[in-house]
């Protein structure tokens, strides 16, 4: 492995801040502290490069040219998208192109399936090696036809799985080298110190219960939505807070009104999660995917008690009973038990409080930002030894391996 610096061009489609992105950013904003000098390519949401800059992150590039977050209704805006995709893969290609004509670049890291497309080309004509970044375990038939097809064609040097589940997702159908590299938190921001609750807690509530995430169908926020109208009748000095935004928030906001949940609130994008946090006693987690999950790391950080669906990915990282309550996913009777049950053992929630703070403690971003590091320099050196031994230049892999890094 070289411990010399090295440069890495990161593209990252953002089209809002969510646990993904915001992992990225945080990530790359510790790199260079670990020998990586860092150009990260985002967008086309503003909220990334916000606080890309904010965090005095050096090269940071505010592209257009990635998908946004809004996919049109059914009509003829709808048969044009695969077209729209075609003409914004042209543009980033070029795009990228022209950064590593005019900057040293050693390697590439791409986050999501439409940079990995148009970033291995880039890279496979540069001749350096890329990365892909996978998150998320439950992919659709579709998805994994459209994957099967790509990786003919494709595929990266590495590919990077935040957790055991997205590896077995992804690397049957991605047969490059693999490894394991769980999300981290920033606990010098995410602590029970850090957050001023007045900002987001509702005036009178009694117990406040939280969700955090992208307002789309795998996060299951129709969920938190029944929740609250479940406990509307039976506690009603609670309050239900979601932050998060999506393309789904106003058909989220007409069945909350449906259900008569008149004690949630739709906060949209919240910049202050410290605060969302602090203004929270109990965060649900009612996902059907994850990776390495954000929220649950933040929350645990800050100290609050969770509930979350018992599927592969958080289980692991949470232990039923000891971090947290989990319940059979979409089960709404099941999650409003285990909500309610924290609500009246105040002991039970400082149980699940202390020992999740320990999890976090463990799981820090820049313990994870040095083994990413780690990966991408013997990455590079792997490929130019594979070079100086005759190697073609962006020799792609052929045979599936697979290293596991312990969190």
């Amino acid at each position: 492995m070289t411990d010399t610096r090295l440069r890495l061009l990161y593209v990252q489609p953002a089209p809002l801040f969510g646990g993904a992105e915001r992992q990225a950013a945080e990530q790359a904003a510790c790199l260079p502290e670990f020998g990586i000098d860092v150009t990260i390519m985002a967008g086309p949401g503003q909220a990334i490069i916000d606080w890309l800059r904010k965090s005095g992150t050096s090269t940071v590039i505010h592209s257009a040219n990635f998908p946004s977050a809004g996919v049109p209704r059914p009509g003829p805006r709808r048969l044009l998208l695969p077209w729209s995709f075609l003409e914004l893969g042209i543009r980033a290609r070029a795009e990228m192109t022209r950064i590593v004509r005019d900057q040293p670049v050693d390697v590439m890291l791409a986050s999501l399936p439409f940079a990995w497309i148009t970033g291995s080309l880039v890279a496979r004509q540069a001749g350096i090696p890329i990365a892909w970044r996978a998150g998320g375990y439950y992919i659709n038939p579709a998805q994994v036809a459209g994957m099967w097809s790509l990786t003919h064609f494709l595929l990266p040097e590495l590919l990077i799985c935040n957790g055991k589940a997205v590896e077995r997702t992804f690397h049957p159908l991605i047969p490059a080298p693999a490894e394991i590299l769980p999300n981290g938190v920033d606990t010098s921001v995410f602590n029970p110190s850090t957050g001023r609750p007045e900002l987001y807690r509702p005036a009178g509530a009694r117990h406040v219960i939280g969700f955090a995430g992208r307002l789309a169908t795998t996060k299951r926020p129709e969920d938190v939505i029944r929740l609250a109208a479940a406990l509307r009748e039976s506690h009603p000095d609670a309050r239900v807070l979601i932050a998060g935004e999506g393309s789904r928030r106003p058909g989220y906001e007409r069945l909350a009104r449906e259900a008569g949940a008149d004690n949630l609130t739709f906060l949209g994008y919240v910049a202050d999660m410290p605060s969302f946090y602090a203004a929270c006693d109990i965060v649900v987690l009612p996902s059907k995917t994850e990776g390495s999950s954000n929220m649950l790391l933040e929350a645990m950080a800050c100290g609050v008690p969770v509930v979350a669906s018992d599927i592969p990915p958080l289980r692991e990282q949470l232990e039923p009973g000891v971090t947290a309550l989990l319940y059979p996913l979409g089960n709404v009777g099941e999650l409003t038990r285990a909500v309610r049950k924290l609500m009246a053992q105040p002991e039970l929630r400082r149980k699940l409080s202390e020992r999740g703070r320990e999890v976090a403690s463990r799981s820090t971003t820049s313990a994870s930002a040095e083994r990413l590091a780690q990966m991408l320099k013997r990455l590079v050196a792997e490929t130019r030894a594979k070079r100086a031994r005759g190697g073609a230049a962006g020799q792609r892999a052929t045979r599936p391996g697979s290293t596991a890094i312990p969190p």
